[in-house]
């Protein structure tokens, strides 16, 4: 874990093609700066078709709407092939000023690192169909499995009523 100025930010490998980096504390363009760095070294270790979420549901306060080191990140990751996903902001966008709000849907989003994970991890519930709601940017994500009888479906398998 990196302490920089009010903020903390933590690296969490998922697997081969699927990394987590973590913000805690407050988010300013200095951090903002920081963190872009985080992800070009991240995105060099992930490889190519690899994915890479940063998680802001732990940010405490956004002191800046000048996301344009991040974007330009993001911008890098995709030249090399890994797609870059913010996580856990969607919950506080309405408390959020009209800047951050803009600057955080240029991304492609999850509500949850969880959501990002499963989801791009290829898991699916069973009984998911096409059309069912999206993030942001046209990822789906799927609800927490169904219960039935106390018994969580299992992944791969038919939920019958």
């Amino acid at each position: 874990m990196v302490r920089y100025d009010g903020a903390q930010l933590s690296v969490e490998v998922c697997s081969p093609g699927l990394r987590v980096v973590r913000v805690a504390g407050v988010l300013d363009w200095m951090t903002v700066g920081r963190l872009a760095g985080l992800v070009a070294t991240q995105v060099a270790r992930t490889g190519s078709s690899g994915h890479l979420v940063v998680d802001l549901g732990e940010v405490s306060f956004f002191a800046t709407d000048d996301f344009g080191a991040l974007r330009r990140a993001r911008d890098g990751a995709r030249a090399a092939g890994v797609r870059l996903h913010l996580a856990g902001a969607s919950a506080r966008e309405p408390l959020l000023p009209e800047a951050i709000t803009a600057a955080l849907a240029e991304f492609s989003t999850f509500p949850t690192v969880e959501c990002a994970e499963r989801e791009l991890r290829g898991w699916r519930p069973a009984g998911t169909a096409v059309g069912r709601p999206r993030s942001s940017h046209g990822w789906s994500c799927p609800p927490a499995p169904p219960v039935d009888g106390g018994n969580e479906a299992v992944p791969g398998t038919a939920v019958t009523g």
